[in-house]
């Protein structure tokens, strides 16, 4: 029988058994605030420290190139520009999108939905000849813990998708089939951030900066009251931009009442601080320059590197690895080249490609290539410095003595 395009095979058991249940993403990261309104991933881009965080760490993946590696019999890497995963993973994945574009909507999806998926598609020979995006929504995961085998249905696709061929990225994860999103983990400080910024709106879009009262000498009729409230309320309201004119004995007395006596700079930067640490980032990183120095934001640099994006990265480089090359190419692997992430740093890429040259690890030429220069002649030659020995040269003639 046929049932919303996929084959059902009905058969008839002594004793019904308890199936597991489908993994839907629009369940399972579905954010309600207050039981009315619904607080989706769309909604929580619309917070500017989420929307920061969300960007900042899926730019500074997708602009990483990433290459298929080789491993010789020595153990030594080197890149495999002439295989053909090469142009599908640094170039394009797919006829619609970049290398970048692909990589973004990956970890964004990984970040907001808690899963990233992404369909190979192989030609007769096995070879990975396309990469599609799937939009975690649309995608149902199997998984039948007993018999310990996981598949997957897709929106559009007809048949069900082996797990060999579904890139299945998920950073947090209580059973290790199912991802858990940020925004799931971070549900009560998104949900307090969400009214604070609905709170700040109201208090700026009812003129509190002007907050005050307006007095007379002698009594106003009901009449002559309204006249003046609407008068000054038709000035005031909004963006509080507007000219009042008093007259005669009039007078304004302001009320000293802004948003930090009201504590939502206070909350708001708060918030900031609480969203950062579920991305894993520094305030600082998301524009909290509160109490940030020159130290601090290299520090920041550091840590968001080693801590923030190796994780993703590493994540990324396992699961492409082992999914996309044939059980014969076990000797490819995938790597970002994460070098790029010091290249704005001239004084960090200086002191790296020095240290590299002077132990001989890296000749001229090289170097050159790397940044995208010319090679030049004699460059080819490894460089130490003369005054290094071996440790035997060094014990040797004191033993000889």
């Amino acid at each position: 029988m046929r049932f919303f395009n996929y084959n059902i095979n009905l058969q008839k058991r002594s004793k019904p058994e308890q199936p597991n249940p489908a993994y839907n993403p629009n369940f399972s990261n579905a954010l309600l605030f207050g039981g009315l309104g619904g607080f989706s991933s769309n909604s929580a881009m619309k917070l500017s420290a989420v929307y920061r965080a969300v960007d900042l760490i899926s730019d500074s993946i997708a602009m990483l190139p990433l290459e298929p590696m080789q491993t010789d019999s020595n153990g030594y890497k080197s890149k495999a520009i002439n295989h053909y995963s090469y142009k599908l993973l640094n170039k394009q994945p797919n006829s619609l999108m970049s290398r970048f574009t692909f990589i973004k909507l990956i970890v964004q999806s990984i970040l907001l939905n808690g899963n990233g998926f992404a369909r190979i598609i192989r030609d007769n020979e096995g070879n990975a000849i396309r990469l599609q995006f799937l939009r975690s929504e649309n995608v149902i995961v199997n998984y039948n813990e007993l018999q310990q085998t996981l598949d997957y249905r897709a929106t559009g696709v007809k048949k069900v998708i082996e797990s060999c061929d579904m890139l299945h990225l998920k950073k947090y994860s209580t059973d290790g089939v199912n991802g858990i999103s940020v925004l799931a983990n971070a549900f009560n400080t998104l949900q307090i951030s969400n009214n604070t910024e609905q709170a700040a709106s109201n208090f700026f879009s009812n003129g509190c900066n002007l907050s005050g009262v307006l007095t007379v000498q002698g009594q106003l009729s009901d009449a002559q009251k309204e006249q003046i409230r609407q008068s000054w309320q038709q000035a005031y309201s909004g963006s509080g931009s507007g000219l009042a004119v008093l007259q005669g004995s009039m007078d304004y007395k302001p009320i000293q009442i802004n948003s930090k006596d009201a504590q939502l700079l206070e909350s708001r930067q708060f918030n900031v601080s609480d969203i950062a640490r579920f991305f894993g980032l520094s305030p600082v990183m998301l524009g909290d320059l509160t109490h940030s120095s020159y130290s601090t934001i290299e520090a920041t640099q550091l840590s968001f590197l080693s801590q923030t994006l190796q994780p993703y990265l590493e994540l990324i480089e396992l699961e492409f690895g082992n999914k996309l090359f044939r059980p014969s190419e076990s000797n490819l692997s995938v790597n970002f080249d994460d070098q790029k992430l010091i290249k704005t740093d001239k004084a960090a890429l200086s002191q790296y490609y020095k240290t590299l040259f002077d132990g001989g690890i890296m000749t001229t030429n090289e170097i050159r290539k790397e940044i995208g220069l010319n090679r030049v002649s004699n460059g080819d030659n490894n460089f130490i410095p003369l005054n290094l020995s071996t440790l035997n040269n060094i014990i040797q003639p004191k033993i000889t003595e």
